[in-house]
């Protein structure tokens, strides 16, 4: 497969994606997809730039005008679908926020993320680069996304307005990447549920004390 990119401007994931040639977003579903099956199967330590490339049929510089570094790749793999480009319209209003919630987690990824977590997760608590990759695309991500949700249920009635969302809308991802990196296990999806239902749900609906 050539390297050339054929695309118009604007397919950009991120600022550090924007310099260089024209992007080409099927070329780039290709590379993440094979970096996903080589993160499940061999662990980020032994996924290269090399063995990408040639499982995309790609040429390695192809890889490197997208992303700088493995640890950039890794994470993009794992939050490929609910990166920058994701916003709230992407989840379908049910008309609760319990709804709402459980909406955005089937938009992770289910099982096939859970195996790049897991290629991921040994990686994480030792490689610095890596944790602050994962903290900037997958943490923050989400965190926006998560307020953006809350927003539109204030908007609905459900949430008080004097809430303070940007408090609630940590609490899920922090919740999420304390399991994942001090704990070393998976935040898979019933524990994410039980996060909703027993701390996010009731701490964006309860009154909010007079005082």
């Amino acid at each position: 497969m050539a390297d050339g990119d054929t695309t118009s401007p604007g397919s950009t994931r991120s600022a550090h994606h924007a310099v260089g040639r024209p992007r080409d977003s099927g070329r780039d579903e290709v590379i993440v997809a094979a970096a996903r099956d080589l993160i499940s199967e061999v662990g980020f330590d032994a996924m290269t730039m090399d063995a990408v490339a040639a499982r995309a049929g790609a040429g390695k510089s192809t890889l490197y005008r997208r992303w700088s570094t493995k640890e950039e790749l890794a994470v993009d793999a794992l939050t490929w679908g609910l990166g920058p480009g994701v916003s709230v319209h992407d989840v379908p209003d049910t008309g609760s926020l319990r709804g709402d919630l459980a909406e955005l987690e089937r938009l992770k990824g289910g099982d096939r993320s859970d195996r790049v977590m897991a290629g991921i997760l040994p990686a994480l608590r030792r490689d610095h680069e890596l944790a602050r990759v994962f903290h900037d695309r997958f943490v923050v991500a989400r965190v926006g996304i998560m307020r953006a949700v809350l927003e539109r249920a204030r908007e609905r009635g459900e949430v008080p307005p004097e809430r303070d969302l940007d408090m609630v809308a940590t609490v899920a991802p922090a919740m999420a990447a304390f399991r994942l990196v001090i704990g070393g296990e998976r935040p898979d999806p019933g524990y994410m549920a039980r996060v909703v239902d027993e701390v996010i749900v009731p701490l964006a609906t309860a009154p909010v004390s007079p005082a």
